[in-house]
């Protein structure tokens, strides 16, 4: 079993890690492989919508965009979050996001779609971390992460809001949200084992 964890922040020790850390710890102390990445560490250009991926599950362009899929490939469990810039998630993050048209294909009409996913049984938790105490503040980061995780065929497990957070590490003075995230983590572990 595999976790990997992806995260929209360039912080290294930011809330966002610190969230997905907590996350991943009770899979670390069952003894399941993880793995934490920050998705800005990776050359991943824009979609260009040419539809060179219609029919073939993957894009044509060349960057590290392959590598990052590779990895969700071999994942059985994935987590994304995403501190929130503007109402939404990163530009690192919606630009993985984008890319992803190629993870969903159009069989019948354009009405309806299949995600590469479908029946895997990978499972996803996503995270939105926002500065600001209001649920609105956080705008569209959090559905985003959690639409786009159904779209593409993960079954997801369980979300996660974070508010009121924003200098780096302030999320480790609130033991709730750690202990929910925790908690989340187990609930993953738990889904993945059945």
């Amino acid at each position: 079993m595999k976790i990997l964890a992806i995260n929209g922040s360039r912080r290294t020790k930011g809330n966002t890690e610190t969230l997905i850390q907590a996350l991943l710890a009770p899979c670390n102390a069952a003894g399941v492989e993880t793995e934490s990445i920050f998705i800005g560490d990776y050359n991943i250009g824009a979609c260009t919508g040419c539809e060179g991926c219609a029919k073939s599950w993957q894009c044509v362009i060349k960057d590290d965009y392959a590598k990052v899929i590779n990895k969700i490939d071999a994942a059985d469990g994935i987590i994304l979050a995403s501190p929130t810039y503007w109402y939404s998630v990163t530009s690192d993050m919606k630009r993985l996001i984008d890319r992803s048209y190629s993870l969903v294909q159009f069989p019948v009409s354009r009405k309806n779609w299949i995600g590469k996913y479908q029946n895997s049984g990978k499972a996803c938790i996503t995270v939105g971390i926002c500065e600001q105490f209001e649920m609105a503040a956080m705008g569209n980061t959090l559905s985003l992460l959690t639409d786009f995780s159904k779209d593409i065929g993960f079954e997801v497990v369980d979300s996660i809001a974070g508010l009121g957070f924003f200098a780096a590490g302030s999320i480790n003075n609130d033991s709730d949200i750690l202990s929910r995230a925790e908690a989340a983590g187990q609930s993953l572990l738990k889904h993945l084992k059945q």
